[in-house]
């Protein structure tokens, strides 16, 4: 009798699971992998092979799936042959699935093994450009897959995408192009040919740029959800709100909960049920404090309303008798509920009982506000009893955000404004880059509060102490809309759906727009700011 190898047999298991007409039958795969492993215990692909059947196993129950017993394989196996390309594909796969960070990780790590691999330098180029906030480290990537990859549409594409977060936008159009020369049906870059005029304020082309990608997938997300953005900002709230419903929601039941609850539709909501209704926060905390002012609507429709929303935010809601009959917690409190819905969907939802598309801001009652929940520094409260003109500013949001580039401006144009006679600015965000805390502390009437800034209550406390505040789009401009103080928001040529297109906004009453009059120019939203600080201290 002949008897073979272990190399011979790893050789045959190895061909078993690239070959297409067997790489499913993984129950077979096992029975070769044991035999192999009764000989040599470390076999990559042996211990491939079991990995890989309990990965099939946990998909059977998804998506209640439990890759526990997988995902320990498959490091084992990296641990043991760190040099074994196809676990840490198979483990990144897994992770995409449950744990967004450590696939992260995981992609770093493989990057640094592996630093010429076209799929891992994709997959962490994506995480870099749309999660992370490493913009630029994802452009380097993504021109590295183009280099490596010339011909493949879907690199042009990627790296398109990501000259349009970096703001190049004349490099994304010239992607975006040369993708479509290699595939005309490539739905990334007709979407990004229409951001690209978006951008530009070219709503018509953009437009037609969205339906085009919808004639290419009419089930693409992004194009549906652009075309409901462009309806929003060009103030047709109608059809804006029904296709803005379309959005990707699953991400934030995956995150915060609340899926074993149906969600409400607008023709489900009925008045007087005294239904019992989960609302669920999606985005950012400026989000949270502006639609805040729908959540009275719907529990004057009927219903037994609660609010899961960011702790940060529970003490500052605590001011607005509005909220009063609202149940707000941090959590999704261990009772049953008969629907859920999401805080931004409240304006769709309550349409049909709420007249007008935009209700007033939650009140606040500073009766309620107990000083001894908020602690500043000695020298914020010393500089607060200045009888010089107090401006809160902010210049900066979230770098992992998608328009982050529009929604920042370079700290160093507000030095332009540091210099005005009898006023103190205050900044009221957190730091970002440490060069803008350098830039700062060059001027005695500025004052960093980024270490008062514990929570909102907090935020509110300064804000109010301020005369005007100065402010990008950020949480800020939402915080100081809502307390009734003179605000005015610096907004870039083509801004975020609610502000519109017109001169004026309807959210805040006491919130003007200094808005962009070229693509990427702030001097004139500056020259408007310097003007106002100077008149307003003389």
């Amino acid at each position: 009798m002949k008897i073979r190898s272990v190399s011979a047999l790893e050789d045959e298991l190895k061909t078993f699971l690239t070959n297409p007409h067997t790489a499913n039958n993984l129950k077979e795969a096992v029975l070769k992998a044991k035999q192999i492993l009764e000989v040599k215990k470390n076999s990559n692909y042996a211990l491939y092979a079991i990995a890989l059947h309990d990965v099939c196993v946990a998909n059977k129950v998804a998506p209640m799936a439990d890759y526990t017993q997988a995902i320990e394989n498959f490091k084992h196996l990296i641990k043991i042959d760190p040099k074994f390309i196809e676990a840490y594909l198979m483990l990144i796969k897994i992770y995409r699935e449950v744990d967004r960070d450590k696939e992260y990780e995981l992609l770093i790590k493989a990057n640094k093994v592996f630093p010429e691999h076209y799929l891992i330098m994709f997959d962490l180029a994506n995480l870099m450009c749309f999660k992370t906030g490493e913009k630029e480290k994802g452009l380097e990537l993504f021109s590295k897959c183009v280099q490596k990859l010339p011909m493949v549409d879907t690199a042009w594409a990627a790296l398109g995408s990501a000259y349009l977060l970096n703001r190049n936008l004349e490099m994304a159009l010239k992607c975006f192009e040369t993708s479509l020369a290699i595939n005309p049906e490539n739905l990334t870059s007709t979407l990004g040919v229409g951001v690209y005029h978006f951008e530009h304020a070219n709503f018509k082309e953009a437009r037609n740029y969205y339906e085009k990608s919808l004639m290419i997938n009419k089930d693409s997300f992004w194009a549906t959800f652009n075309i409901s953005l462009l309806n929003l900002l060009e103030g047709d709230y109608e059809n804006g709100l029904k296709v803005y419903e379309k959005r990707n929601k699953d991400q934030f039941l995956k995150k915060y909960g609340g899926c074993q609850y149906p969600e409400i539709q607008r023709d489900e909501v009925e008045k007087g049920t005294n239904e019992k209704i989960v609302v669920l926060r999606e985005q950012g905390f400026g989000d949270d404090i502006m639609f805040s002012r729908y959540l009275k609507p719907l529990k004057n429709i009927g219903y037994d309303v609660h609010f899961a929303c960011p702790p940060e935010l529970i003490e500052f809601f605590k001011l607005s008798p509005d909220l009063d009959e609202i149940n707000i917690s941090s959590t999704i409190q261990p009772i049953h509920f008969n629907y859920r819905t999401f805080l931004m969907s409240l304006p769709w939802i309550t349409s049909n009982f709420v007249k007008g598309k935009i209700g007033k801001p939650i009140s606040i009652d500073w009766n309620r506000f107990d000083k001894s929940k908020v602690k500043v520094s000695n020298k914020i409260k010393n500089a607060l009893d200045s009888k010089n003109l107090k401006v809160g500013f902010a210049w900066s949001g979230k770098p992992t955000h998608l328009r982050d580039q529009v929604r920042t401006m370079d700290v160093s144009l507000f030095g332009n404004l540091f210099d005005s006679k009898n006023a103190d600015f205050f900044s009221l965000q957190k730091f970002s880059k440490k060069e803008d805390l350098k830039f700062l502390e060059k001027y005695k009437n500025v004052y960093n509060c980024e270490a008062d800034l514990k929570d909102f209550l907090h935020t509110a406390y300064l804000v109010n102490e301020m005369d005007v505040i100065l402010t990008i789009d950020t949480s800020l401009v939402h915080m100081s809309g809502t307390l009734g103080k003179k605000t005015f928001l610096f907004l870039p040529l083509v801004p975020d759906f609610r502000w519109g297109l017109n001169k004026n906004q309807e959210w805040y009453p006491n919130l003007e727009l200094l808005r962009q009059a070229k693509i990427d120019d702030w001097t004139q939203p500056v020259k408007e700011a310097k003007k106002l600080i100077k008149k307003l201290s003389s």
